[in-house]
């Protein structure tokens, strides 16, 4: 491998970026899949479909109310123009007087039943009307609440993209900085090991694998400008050192 020198804590930044951005996209997945905007979702849907159904019922009552109150008026002129006929002096059979008033008689008792529905229904459709309103005030109540929490989940969402955005621009200047022959065992270790390819020793530990290097390792690892490898985990590894540090509290790890 070319040993030309370079800061070895470059390779530890680009690990470290790549934690980040890797870390920064799992939240704006949970963000997607947010628990409470799933419930808010399902109070909406649940508080839409109530309202829909109380409002079907009060259409439906308000039809039945208007064909009755149609079914009265149509009736309410036969029965005029029956009586008309009853006082216009032209029936001069005693049956045909009879049919006519036994009609005029059903015509109003049905009148008087269907009335007695109508109010009825009038009632019915206030207290529907009620619950009509206290329906649409819950999901428009929890429209609001879905709103809410969906323009609050997509304004963290595009704060991440944009971090997102700065890391990577970050992780193209520290690779820039990295000789390739560095770049290229980082990316195959990197494949094989579960997207960890940098490890940092301290005190004599591996931060990766958590193992005690062996003392006959440990005697030879002394260069802190120098890439290593993990005797026990085979990462490329570095000694710490306080950048590293700086570097963590500056990505948020």
């Amino acid at each position: 491998m070319n040993e030309a020198k370079f800061n070895v804590v470059d390779l530890v930044e680009l690990q470290l970026i790549e934690n980040a951005i890797s870390a920064r996209l799992s939240e704006i997945e949970e963000a997607k899949n947010n628990k409470e905007q799933v419930t808010a979702q399902k109070e909406f849907e649940k508080a839409k479909e109530n309202f829909e159904m109380l409002d079907k019922e009060y259409a439906e009552l308000e039809s039945s109310r208007k064909k009755l109150e149609d079914t009265v008026g149509i009736q309410n002129e036969k029965i005029k123009t029956n009586e008309s006929k009853l006082f216009s002096g032209t029936i001069t059979s005693a049956k045909e007087l009879e049919n006519y008033q036994e009609e005029i008689k059903i015509l109003k008792q049905k009148n008087s039943e269907m009335e007695d529905r109508i109010l009825e229904i009038m009632i019915e459709m206030d207290d529907k009307a009620e619950k009509v309103k206290l329906a649409r005030e819950e999901k428009d109540r929890a429209a609001f609440n879905v709103k809410g929490i969906s323009d609050e989940i997509s304004e963290k969402i595009e704060v991440l993209k944009n971090i997102v955005k700065g890391l990577e621009k970050r992780r193209e200047d520290v690779s820039s900085r990295i000789p390739e022959d560095y770049l290229k065992r980082y990316r195959e270790i990197k494949d094989r090991k579960g997207g960890i390819a940098v490890a940092v020793l301290k005190d004599n530990f591996c931060n990766v694998c958590n193992m005690e290097i062996p003392i006959s390792a440990v005697e030879e690892i002394e260069d802190v400008d120098k890439v290593y490898s993990c005797p026990l985990c085979g990462r490329m590894a570095v000694i710490h050192r306080n950048e590293i540090d700086v570097i963590e509290k500056e990505l948020g790890l």
